[in-house]
């Protein structure tokens, strides 16, 4: 068995660990540390743990914050905010929860969820392809 053939659950990046960049997986993604950029993952869950703190625009199908987070989730299924969840953003999904304690200051449009997950999907696939160069 090779070692990228072993799948445990979810990526994690862990406590402690502070990342700044554009982030896409083909695993659900719980985030412990900080992140500052771009999570792009329209077929994938994002949780952000009560230790997590994002800054960030997240594409994903199912969101949950349990940390806090600041910018643009766009959740083509669900954002869940558990009780321990502090957010400052623009919401755009069909579905949020709210649980009991979570503090949120922001907008959420139901509207434009559909869109805004197309429109990810297309721009992770043309970065997932190699520039070819007629030659």
């Amino acid at each position: 068995m090779r070692a990228h053939d072993v799948v445990d659950g979810p990526s994690r990046l862990p406590a402690g660990l502070t990342i700044v960049g554009e982030l896409s997986s083909g695993q659900d993604l719980v985030i412990a540390g900080r992140f500052d950029g771009q999570i792009t993952m329209p077929d994938r869950g994002v949780t952000i743990s009560e230790t997590g703190r994002v800054h960030a625009k997240i594409v994903a199908r199912t969101i949950t914050v349990a940390g806090r987070v600041e910018g643009t989730l766009v959740a083509s299924a669900r954002i869940t905010l558990d009780e321990t969840a502090s957010v400052e953003a623009h919401l755009q999904t069909p579905s949020l929860t709210m649980k009991d304690g979570a503090r949120f200051t922001g907008t959420v449009d139901p509207e434009r969820t559909a869109a805004a997950v197309s429109v990810a999907r297309y721009r992770q696939k043309q970065a997932d392809e190699p520039d070819v160069k007629p030659g």
